[in-house]
């Protein structure tokens, strides 16, 4: 895996648009999945909340394989998936899939008229996104007494430090998350905050979503 940050959407959301053009209506639905079999599962659930649809439209973008996809869904090659990609990778986003369900409206649309739907319709779904960058972290599993509980989680989230779990035994202990870059300079304060009382064990580097 890359530990490069990159631009995702919001793990758990769903971000839709509608467009409408001569009675063609496409529905736009942008979601963050991290494998090639949450893509296609994603179109399937697609499928089955927009029924009456006469095309699929999708196209993914998987960061740890650096895949990229699409598929016409048998509308005129090029005039649809493609145009869903070229917008995923316009806004600079990774580990996402849209999917663009079309309501035939009875009157064909030429592929000029495809391009400009399927394009606008995954734009304003990616506008409607919230937007969150996966970054390169470190684990870190602080100790410290109770004393210090309060005012240093004061501290560590003025420094950037996510909290991701508590224990409360003889001492506190917080398991948090670092920017890489910032781990060395976030163990100084600790120290020097703490009195050196504090006890700190470092763990493993990985993509973390620090919002």
């Amino acid at each position: 895996m890359s530990m490069k940050p990159y631009r995702t959407i919001e793990p758990g959301a769903i971000a839709t648009s509608v467009y409408e053009d001569r009675k063609s209506r496409f529905s736009g639905f942008l979601s963050h999945v991290e494998s090639e079999e949450a893509a296609v599962e994603f179109r399937h659930v697609i499928r089955e909340q927009v029924p009456d649809a006469s095309h699929y439209v999708s196209a993914y973008i998987i960061h740890d394989i650096g895949l990229e996809h699409y598929s016409d869904a048998k509308e005129p090659h090029g005039t649809a998936g493609l145009p869903v990609l070229n917008v995923l990778k316009g806004h600079e986003l990774e580990d996402v899939v849209c999917v663009v369900a079309r309501v035939f409206g009875g009157t064909l649309l030429g592929k000029g008229g495809l391009m400009r739907a399927y394009t606008k319709t995954a734009s304003d779904a990616a506008d409607a996104a919230h937007i969150v960058v996966r970054t390169p972290c470190r684990r870190l599993v602080l100790s410290i007494p109770y004393p210090l509980y309060e005012p240093l989680k004061v501290q560590l989230a003025r420094w950037g430090v996510k909290v991701t779990g508590e224990d409360f035994a003889a001492d506190v202990t917080l398991d948090l998350i670092v920017r890489c870059e910032d781990a060395h300079r976030v163990e100084e304060d600790i120290v020097e905050a703490s009195n050196a009382s504090a006890e700190l064990v470092w763990g493993d580097e990985e993509l973390c979503f620090l919002e």
